[in-house]
């Protein structure tokens, strides 16, 4: 397993590590519970040094990455973050990924870890033809999140920064504890304000270490991925391999805000086109279900003792407070209020289609 360099840190602090997409990472440190709760009302530090990050440059690096991604990067502003996919010629999805604006002088993309190879594999592929370099900063830098209504008080201790001036999904440059190259974004994975930092391989744990020591007093602590993947469910933000995969295109995952059908070509395109003509045979919708017992991903969803459907995923919502789950079914059975039985081996729990998402952070529109 890959480690990151935040490993014995970890270790130091009691945490449960498991292999996550051949990475040694932290699912929890005290509960995930109480990890959770702390994110919503003050602030979580969460290692995503996994995850991978690639730069492009190159006289074509704009046009480039308008071919690979769903969204549009020419209109970007520099600074600007966009969430967007990289899909397959059918318009399945390879993965969801932010890409940053550098202006004219680069673009920079965050990757899942488990997709790491393969994005990598697959922009070596389409890069023929276009003027670009491509550099994996993956293992040259850690990325670490501080997540919660905290944060920012946090951030204004141990930075330079107008906290105030970075608005939600730009990106800038700061001296951060005393290094002066770190990129600060205000981007997460939790529904919750908060900021994602780069720095460093070398600079990791002192930042990592100094956070936690300067935010001890506001009521911060770490956090594990058992937390984040429960925060990131109410929040209704997709997990790749759940709510997204290769067979599922972005329109039946509820994402058509994040494809520009009206940019020039792109991958994926002209089927994404095609299935919003003919119509979706599956859509994502969100579900409270009846009962304790949490629905997992793959079981079948019914109606009127029909098969109709499947579960995307599933958790305890710790702060919605009931079980929640996304699961596809057909599109005539989206609309919010309609009924579904989700069957366990020996019971059958009813579940109600709600808005996704389950949970919005108090001011958000």
């Amino acid at each position: 397993m890959k480690e990151t360099p935040l490993k014995a840190e970890h270790e130091k602090l009691g945490a449960r590590m498991v292999d996550f997409a051949g990475w040694y990472m932290p699912v929890s440190y005290s509960t995930i519970k109480e990890e959770h709760q702390r994110v919503r009302t003050k602030m979580g530090l969460f290692d995503v040094s996994h995850m991978g990050r690639y730069m492009i440059t190159g006289k074509d690096h704009i046009k480039f990455t308008d071919k690979v991604i769903t969204n549009s990067r020419a209109d970007m502003k520099p600074g600007q973050i966009r969430y967007s996919l990289v899909c397959n010629g059918l318009g399945g999805a390879l993965d969801d990924v932010l890409v940053y604006s550098g202006g004219d002088e680069f673009t920079f993309f965050v990757v899942n870890a488990g997709n790491r190879d393969k994005i990598w594999s697959w922009f070596e592929r389409e890069r023929k033809g276009f003027a670009v370099d491509i550099t994996d900063l993956s293992e040259k830098y850690a990325m670490i999140a501080m997540q919660g209504p905290k944060s920012e008080d946090v951030l204004r201790k141990i930075s330079n920064l107008d906290v105030n001036a970075l608005k939600y999904y730009r990106f800038t440059r700061a001296t951060v504890l005393g290094e002066a190259e770190v990129l600060v974004s205000r981007t997460g994975y939790t529904g919750e304000d908060g900021f994602e930092l780069i720095m460093s391989n070398g600079n990791a744990v002192k930042f990592w270490r100094d956070i936690l020591g300067v935010g001890a007093a506001l009521g911060a602590g770490p956090a594990g991925l058992g937390a984040r993947d429960t925060l990131r469910l109410e929040a209704g933000m997709p997990l790749y391999g759940h709510e997204l995969e290769e067979t599922v295109t972005p329109l039946e995952a509820g994402l058509d805000w994040a494809v520009r059908l009206d940019k020039a070509d792109f991958i994926g395109k002209s089927a994404m086109e095609e299935q919003k003509k003919s119509g979706l045979k599956q859509k994502l919708v969100g579900l409270n279900v009846g009962g304790k017992r949490i629905p997992r991903q793959g079981q079948e969803v019914f109606k009127d003792g029909k098969k109709v459907g499947k579960i995307a995923s599933g958790t305890q919502g710790l702060w919605v407070e009931s079980v929640i789950a996304t699961a596809f079914v057909p599109p005539a059975m989206s609309t919010v209020g309609t009924k579904f039985q989700v069957k366990f081996k020996e019971d059958a729990y009813d579940a109600i289609v709600v808005p996704l998402p389950f949970y919005k952070r108090p001011g958000k529109k």
